[in-house]
C-alpha cells in the first residue's frame, strides 16, 4: 500500500471530505483525489503540511505503514481499539481492490461490446453489400471517471 491510500484510510477514517483536507494543507482542487486515483507519489513538503496539520496522524505510518495509524498518546485520549483501525484498514483495502476489479471487469466487457459491434457490422455487409458504419460512438459505453 502507498502512502498516498494511507492517506485516504486517514481521511475516511477522521470523516474528512478531500476537499476539506485538500483545503486544510493548503492544497489546490482535486489534487488529492488525483494523486490517489493514479496512486501517485506523495511530496515531502506535502507530508509535511500534513504533519503539522493533523498531530494525531502517524507520519511513520503514513510513510512506511509500520506502527500505528495514530500516535500512542492519542489513541490512549480518544480510547480507540487497535482492532477497529485493523478492520477499517481491512475494510479499506479490500473494497479498494473490488474496485479495481469492477473496473478491469468493465474494461474487459467494453471491449466485448466494441468487437461484438463490430462482428455484427461485418455481417450485415456480407448480406446487404452496405458497408459497415464506422461510427461506433453512439453504442459505446463511456466511464464515468475516464
Amino acid at each position: 500500500m502507498k502512502p498516498i491510500e494511507r492517506i485516504a484510510i486517514f481521511i475516511h477514517f477522521k470523516k474528512i471530505s478531500p476537499h476539506a483536507f485538500e483545503k486544510k494543507i493548503e492544497l489546490s482542487n482535486g489534487y488529492f483525489s488525483k494523486q490517489l486515483k493514479h496512486l501517485g507519489s506523495v511530496g515531502s513538503d506535502i507530508l509535511i503540511r500534513i504533519h503539522e496539520t493533523y498531530t494525531d496522524l502517524d507520519i511513520l505510518w503514513v510513510l512506511t505503514g509500520e506502527g500505528q495509524m495514530l500516535k500512542e498518546e492519542m489513541l490512549q485520549s480518544q480510547q480507540i481499539d487497535n482492532s477497529i483501525l485493523e478492520d477499517f484498514t481491512n475494510k479499506y483495502t479490500n473494497e479498494n481492490k473490488k474496485l479495481k476489479k469492477l473496473e478491469n471487469d468493465f474494461d474487459k466487457l467494453q471491449t466485448s461490446l466494441s468487437d461484438k459491434g463490430k462482428i455484427i457490422g461485418l455481417y450485415e455487409f456480407m448480406l446487404n453489400g452496405n458497408p459497415p458504419i464506422t461510427n461506433t460512438s453512439s453504442s459505446v459505453v463511456k466511464r464515468m471517471d475516464a
